[in-house]
């Protein structure tokens, strides 16, 4: 037991000092495992009682960074499982000891509400919706370069977060098309309401003020030049943006190179053929409820409304048509590499957003995944 021997008038005394106060945060044990037959995401488990005291695991990774960003590098993704987090607040703090420079701007195209400074909810779309496998605004020069996910509340049933190797699905796409995607690059159309209009619509998915968090129609073209989108203002206080993007990224540190677009999303047959897969995996008579919704939805969206008045589209850069047959290939090369398991209360997912996607299943009642995000 440690004891302090001197006292102000310099004769010896003995003061006891707990040491649950004197014991040094993040001296605990973690243990690394994967799921059984899966290769995403290398798993983080308490080896110890020591592991499961608050503050553990900011300390523990504060201590430990090299060898948490080794193993992002090479895997892409980590799971945090099992250590004691039960906060939006404590989450931040995990973030914030894996990387201090998080950030708040968000340009991508799920609505999200904000819960502490650096936290936001992963996204506000109904949960019937499903959410394809993409890299965080990849549609952008600069993408974030890391991803973390907390998990507050844990649905009871689906809603998970599927992720999959962006390296692995460039590796195993259609090599002509894989060619294709790289020559032409990919271009991006999306049209938002006004801040009056209503939130949510079963084709879009936020308003332009959320996107831009500014109701200034000079300062969301400021920032749309900054980012190289083309604007267009439209009737009813609509906006219209245009912008052409690589669809192969290179990683900026491991040199890998990775299939990094949102063709997959903003595709107008994407949901359709989505939910086609969900159906197989789910085998609800929800889904197929919804997955023959969407295909009639669809079909009809096709009919009446041109590629080029559709609220988000995605098409080669020189203008010519991704085809069904090819955005097939790229839903079935992703599905083939998925990695999906169930979310549990607590867990922090840090994905590598160069090197590995990921997305959201539906689901039905309480489910709260919160996000932050690096440049």
């Amino acid at each position: 037991m440690k004891t302090n021997t001197v006292s102000r008038s310099g004769k010896s005394a003995i003061k006891k000092v707990s040491p649950n106060k004197t014991k040094p945060k993040g001296l605990g044990r973690v243990e690394r495992s994967f799921f059984p037959g899966r290769e995403l995401p290398r798993i983080y488990g308490p080896g110890d009682t020591n592991a499961l005291e608050p503050g553990f695991l900011p300390a523990w990774v504060s201590k430990n960074k090299k060898s948490v960003e080794a193993d992002l590098l090479e895997y892409g993704a980590i799971l945090f499982r099992g250590f004691r987090i039960s906060s939006a607040q404590e989450f931040e703090d995990v973030a914030l000891s894996l990387d201090k420079n998080l950030k708040t701007d968000y340009l991508g195209t799920s609505p999200r509400n904000k819960v502490t400074q650096f936290v936001h909810t992963a996204s506000e779309l109904p949960p019937h919706y499903p959410i394809m496998q993409h890299a965080e605004m990849s549609f952008l020069d600069k993408p974030p370069r890391k991803l973390m996910f907390f998990c507050a509340v844990a649905p009871k049933e689906h809603g998970e977060t599927p992720i999959a190797d962006l390296r692995k699905i460039y590796e195993d796409m259609d090599p002509d098309l894989i060619k294709k995607f790289e020559t032409k690059g990919v271009k991006y159309i999306r049209k938002y309401d006004g801040p009056s209009a209503s939130r949510y619509n079963l084709w879009k998915t936020k308003r332009w003020d959320e996107m831009f968090s500014t109701k200034e129609k000079k300062q969301v073209e400021k920032i749309a030049a900054q980012q190289r989108f083309q604007v267009e203002w439209l009737p009813e206080d609509g906006l219209k943006l245009t912008n052409k993007q690589v669809a192969v990224r290179k990683h900026p540190i491991a040199k890998t190179k990775a299939w990094h677009n949102h063709s997959q999303v903003f595709h107008q047959d994407a949901a359709r053929l989505e939910y086609a897969k969900i159906l197989k995996q789910q085998g609800t008579i929800r889904s197929a409820i919804l997955a023959g919704v969407l295909y009639v939805l669809t079909f009809l969206k096709k009919m009446l409304v041109e590629p080029k008045d559709q609220d988000t589209n995605v098409v080669f850069g020189d203008d010519s048509e991704i085809s069904v047959s090819e955005i097939g290939k790229v839903s079935r090369t992703f599905w083939k590499h998925l990695s999906i398991f169930s979310w549990q209360k607590g867990d922090i997912l840090l994905i590598d957003n160069y090197s590995v996607s990921h997305g959201r299943l539906p689901f039905s009642g309480p489910r709260e995944i919160l996000v932050t995000w690096t440049d």
